[in-house]
């Protein structure tokens, strides 16, 4: 927390970056670190020390929504991300849960994105 606001600080994202639809056409994917700062939050529940390996991979964060109004996003960010609107962030890992209400919401990507992979859907 930083006067009032919380700052939410991701080393790395994942960026799907399309002309088409969100995951369902034809791609990029990219990581870069980002911070989000939710202003006038409340703060609801507490991420604890132990960490999860799954796969060889430390995982940090696995499930999440953000509520801007009325609209929900499971799992995703829009970008660019700058709103003031009532806001509710739920973030999920190893079991832990924590909510984050507030007034507004801005996404700060950091440094320079790294390209990472062609992005083809699955045929259905």
């Amino acid at each position: 927390m930083e006067n009032g606001t919380a700052v939410i600080h991701f080393p790395s994202v994942y960026i799907h970056q399309s002309e088409g639809r969100l995951f369902e056409d034809v791609g990029t994917g990219w990581t870069q670190e980002a911070i989000l700062r939710i202003t006038d939050a409340q703060v609801d529940g507490a991420f604890s020390a132990a960490l999860q390996v799954w796969g060889g991979d430390i995982v940090y964060l696995y499930d999440g929504s953000l509520r801007m109004g009325k609209v929900i996003s499971d799992n995703l960010l829009p970008i660019p991300l700058s709103i003031t609107a009532d806001i509710h962030l739920t973030l999920e890992s190893c079991g832990d849960i924590v909510q984050v209400r507030g007034t507004g919401a801005h996404l700060e990507l950091i440094g320079e994105p790294k390209y990472v992979e062609e992005f083809k859907p699955r045929k259905r």
